[in-house]
């Protein structure tokens, strides 16, 4: 991976921070002008961009990682809702149902699905599928979803625009922001793909090397430093608070280090997988329309979809994952060797 110039891997990172802010925050209008203002751009990007890079790194320390490895990383990836925004102690939509100073609601939807899936997760994947040569993220996703049928994506994709559509309109301001992330996305995407034309790199060839990686982790560490303190301090709770917290971030670190144990064969691709140009105009165009069509209806309703459906698939992964730390069964698949991590030209 060291082969690799660091400016060459910005660039796929910044692709990656791209897609984060882009799946996390516009498609339900957290931050709609995420590609519109520059300043929250730069901001956006350098703080989901880092703590993706940073997880993405510990992940994938020795080999490719399972499904529930992924999801743990993710899990403290957004365990940055309790100091830096605080939103973990005291939502701004209101509390739902609080035990131990913490709203689970909140914790539920955020960090066992938000974060994991659609600040980590799906950024790495569409990121592999665009960027690399490999398809290791892909393969560890649910079968209901890598295997379904044609018809099935696209009922799934047409949900999700529909929602996407009800979620932004709350923003006042239709299909713009969605237009701006793609088109943020897409040239970052075209500059990548122009310029590794010809190379073999997988994802893990293009994530940070353990110098760059602890790097990172400092500039995440100096995020905490700096929002904790400065971002409505008002809101951080007791100490007692503070201690249910810190379990919870040494709980799932010790889950997410034992869970690395457990690592999974990568298959390569012979080549870039090709994107053809009027598909992509297809599902972009189907997302803008059917977005639209969904923006007439109540935002009300794309968050009680998006609730619901975050706190089902939230709590089978904690349940899932938990059951698979209590069976503690070893891999069905060999370790990966560090031979596959080296660098075609």
């Amino acid at each position: 991976m060291d082969n690799i110039r660091l400016r060459t891997k910005l660039i796929f990172w910044l692709l990656l921070g791209f897609l984060s802010v882009a799946i996390a925050e516009v498609t339900v209008s957290s931050a709609p002008f995420a590609f519109i203002n520059p300043i929250e751009t730069i901001f956006l990007t350098l703080f989901y961009g880092s703590h993706l890079l940073l997880f993405a790194w510990l992940a994938f320390r020795r080999g490719w990682p399972s499904l529930a490895t992924l999801w743990l990383a993710g899990v403290l990836f957004g365990l940055y809702e309790f100091y830096i925004t605080k939103v973990l102690w005291a939502p701004p939509w209101g509390d739902t149902v609080s035990l131990a100073l913490i709203d689970i609601f909140a914790l539920i939807v955020l960090a066992f699905f938000w974060h994991p899936f659609l600040a980590f997760i799906f950024p790495l994947a569409i990121g592999e599928r665009i960027g690399t040569t490999s398809q290791g993220i892909a393969r560890q996703l649910p079968g209901w979803l890598t295997a379904a049928s044609p018809r099935r994506i696209a009922l799934i994709f047409a949900i999700a625009a529909l929602t996407h559509g009800l979620m932004i309109r709350s923003s006042g301001v239709v299909l713009i922001p969605t237009a701006t992330a793609i088109a943020a996305v897409a040239i970052v995407a075209r500059w990548w793909r122009r310029g590794g034309r010809n190379r073999v790199w997988t994802l893990q060839n293009l994530l940070p090397s353990d110098r760059q990686g602890k790097a990172i982790a400092v500039l995440v560490g100096c995020w905490y430093l700096a929002f904790t303190p400065l971002w409505d301090p008002q809101l951080l709770p007791p100490l007692l608070g503070h201690v249910i917290v810190w379990l919870l971030y040494a709980g799932f670190a010790l889950l997410f280090f034992n869970s690395r144990q457990t690592t999974t064969a990568l298959d390569h691709a012979g080549d870039r997988p090709a994107w053809p140009r009027r598909r992509v105009i297809q599902w972009v165009g189907s997302l803008l329309i059917l977005s639209l069509l969904g923006s007439l209806g109540r935002p009300e309703v794309g968050f009680v979809v998006v609730w619901a459906a975050a706190t089902v698939a939230g709590l089978r992964m904690l349940i899932g994952t938990l059951r698979g730390a209590l069976r503690n069964t070893p891999s069905d698949t060999p370790p990966v060797s560090h031979d596959d991590d080296r660098v075609h030209t």
